[in-house]
């Protein structure tokens, strides 16, 4: 790129700033002429026809995803919430879980956020491998991955449970990578974050990705909005990516098989039960019936105006 290339110094100052933090384009308060010149320069700005919007892709090496748009108009973004699903158990209930990704594709969701516990663990472990179907990181990963390729319109965000790092102890490869690396063959967007937390930046705030707190869980006794209480009310509400300050909005949970929402500090949390049976053949009014969230957010200049979520699950015929 030549010296001249950029006419306006306002347009060279913009480019300056790019280069050395995550800046939204809002915040650069350039004319339409002004961001095509930019995007020439760059080829790092795109344009997304369905809603009219510009934006820069970024993706640190912490796998933090950086989007920035420059529209100043209110935008609803949706996604749906996953969590333990147990991919290669007796306990992971397909049938919902197609239920809902068909749902999710009905009401024209396109990203899927998965906190966790994607798989069903190592087999070592023996009250794991009471309920295996499939027993080898492969094989588990299999399962997920000839689901997941029946819905390529979805981008998928997951990040690790404590049975996904299973095999990980026995010198084994973790299934969720064989998942990404089986899905980007065949061109779906799996997007692998390897820890248990992770952020994902969306219109300027974050959203953030956990499995647990590190403590066991059980549906029938754990108090979720206790530990939500503790581990929250003296967190600060931003996260540092890039040099760049980002408010937390979001947090959704994995791990302890509830479903939950609370507005916290002014952080919606959620926690979905999940898309398995905890207690497989005795369904009675004590077991949690695999949920999913429908969330959508309306986010202006990275605040949330609004956010509603819903939790969803196959309706079940069972005999009390």
């Amino acid at each position: 790129m030549s010296e001249n290339f950029l006419t306006s110094q306002k347009v060279a100052d913009a480019l300056s700033k790019m280069r050395v933090t995550a800046c939204t384009l809002e915040e650069l308060e350039l004319t339409k002429q002004e961001i095509d010149e930019l995007a020439e320069a760059t080829g790092n700005i795109m344009y997304n026809s369905s809603n009219k919007t510009y934006y820069i892709p970024q993706f640190n090496e912490k796998n933090n995803i950086i989007v920035s748009f420059s529209s100043k108009e209110a935008i609803t973004e949706k996604w749906l919430e996953l969590s333990d699903i147990y991919f290669g158990s007796t306990f992971c209930d397909m049938d919902t879980l197609k239920y809902v990704l068909d749902l999710a594709k009905e009401r024209g969701y396109k990203n899927i956020h998965i906190s966790g516990d994607l798989c069903a663990g190592h087999p070592s472990y023996k009250k794991q491998d009471l309920y295996l179907t499939a027993r080898t990181a492969q094989e588990q990963a299999k399962v997920a991955i000839d689901l997941f390729s029946q819905y390529p319109e979805f981008k998928y965000y997951c990040i690790n449970g404590e049975r996904d790092q299973s095999f990980e102890k026995f010198h084994s490869i973790n299934p969720i990578i064989l998942v990404q690396k089986g899905l980007t063959e065949k061109g779906i967007e799996f997007n692998y974050i390897n820890e248990v937390t992770a952020n994902i930046v969306i219109r300027g705030i974050v959203k953030r990705l956990q499995h647990g707190t590190g403590r066991l869980a059980y549906t029938k006794s754990y108090k979720i909005e206790r530990e939500m209480w503790q581990q929250f009310e003296n967190m600060s509400d931003n996260v540092v990516i890039e040099n760049r300050n980002y408010n937390i909005a979001f947090v959704q949970f994995g791990h302890y098989h509830v479903t939950s929402l609370q507005l916290l500090g002014g952080i919606w949390i959620t926690s979905t039960a999940g898309m398995i049976f905890d207690d497989k053949g005795v369904l009675n009014e004590n077991t949690s019936y695999p949920t999913a969230k429908f969330s959508k957010a309306v986010i202006k200049n990275g605040k949330v105006i609004s956010f509603v979520t819903e939790d969803v699950n196959k309706p079940k015929n069972v005999r009390m």
